[in-house]
């Protein structure tokens, strides 16, 4: 027995010298509450989640949190029925569902810019030129789609009826571009250079400040979001809180580590992204990670602004009826790296 006991405190040391001290403090396995939280796309922008997974942050709270990608028209309807406690998505789509009475919340973002870009094929100069051709923008509902509506807005098109919007996966833009399948793109950025490199053209560069406010009207718009149900704040607080806690713990260390560290970490959730190095680099340099979890006053008029101009909310609607700023909040006075 006492050699079984030795063997098990060796091996919870070692953990906690590759997995850093959060592993400390984890519960038995078997004692875990489980959580799903659902995504509609892999997409490192998502990164403190993922971090909070790998690095034992979840657990540290006493969660088995398993992260699930559902793609196709309704990538919320998990968390709306109640099948997943947690959403990754866009803000625009939740904004509007306390309007169809599916009350819901956002809680946390992981960005503060808006991280996208519009790029055109190389027979198509400009905006203008885009009329009567199909654009790579996502589903109806995500901040893709809507990016792509506020810049043909912008630039006097109709974006209802000037164009048709198509889905392309990340992997087969390159593609679709070079054989005329669609005429442009909204690109993130997994693949904005390699898009780039191969010759198309910027249309839109959210990363330039004075576009960015240009397009959305605000210089933050925090768009890589968790949302969870009205009925699962009310019911389970102290859960959702736990999911904010471990979420802004991993933001407050991958705000302190180098790229390096980072990629290592995330490298098991994103093994097939040969550039994640790369994309992470640029998500640092560009400062389109959120530095505290939280929504800004400006940011929320933003994605309010944009989800009215997209149909996604006719009313009016008061911040608080969107955000619940209390978590995080709470885990900005509670949470620090140990």
């Amino acid at each position: 027995m006492k050699k079984k006991y030795l063997l098990a405190l060796v091996s919870l040391l070692i953990a906690s010298v590759f997995m850093g001290p959060a592993t400390a403090s984890i519960v038995a396995k078997d004692e875990l509450q489980k959580v799903t939280i659902t995504e509609p796309a892999h997409a490192v922008l998502w990164a403190p989640v993922y971090l909070a997974k790998n690095l034992g942050y979840f657990e540290e709270q006493g969660l088995d949190a398993e992260i699930t990608t559902v793609q196709g028209d309704t990538p919320t309807a998990p968390v709306l029925s109640g099948k997943a406690e947690f959403g990754l998505f866009g803000p625009e789509m939740i904004t509007g569902f306390n309007e169809k009475g599916q009350g819901t919340k956002l809680i946390v973002t992981t960005t503060k810019k808006f991280p996208y870009a519009l790029v055109s094929g190389k027979d198509y100069p400009d905006i203008e030129s885009l009329k009567g051709t199909s654009i790579n923008a996502a589903d109806s509902g995500s901040s893709p789609r809507q990016f792509a509506r506020s810049s043909l807005k912008n630039a006097g098109l109709n974006p209802d009826s000037d164009v048709n919007y198509a889905n392309v996966s990340n992997p087969a833009v390159l593609a679709a571009l070079e054989s005329g399948e669609i005429s442009a793109s909204v690109v993130s950025p997994e693949i904005r250079k390699q898009v780039l490199d191969a010759g198309n053209t910027m249309l839109v560069d959210m990363y330039d400040p004075e576009v960015h406010k240009e397009i959305l009207g605000s210089e933050d718009y925090e768009m890589y979001i968790t949302f969870v149900k009205d009925d699962l704040i009310n019911e389970n607080p102290e859960l959702v809180q736990k999911y904010v806690n471990a979420v802004y713990k991993a933001i407050l260390w991958m705000n302190e580590k180098d790229v390096d560290e980072i990629v290592k970490v995330l490298e098991p959730d994103f093994s097939e992204m040969k550039n994640l190095k790369d994309v992470v680099t640029e998500m640092k340099e560009q400062n389109l990670l959120s530095e505290d979890g939280g929504f800004s006053d400006d940011g929320f008029e933003a994605i309010k602004r944009v989800s009215q101009e997209a149909g996604l909310l006719k009313e009016d609607i008061e911040k608080d009826k969107v955000i619940d700023d209390h978590f995080i909040k709470e885990a900005q006075k509670s949470i620090t790296l140990e």
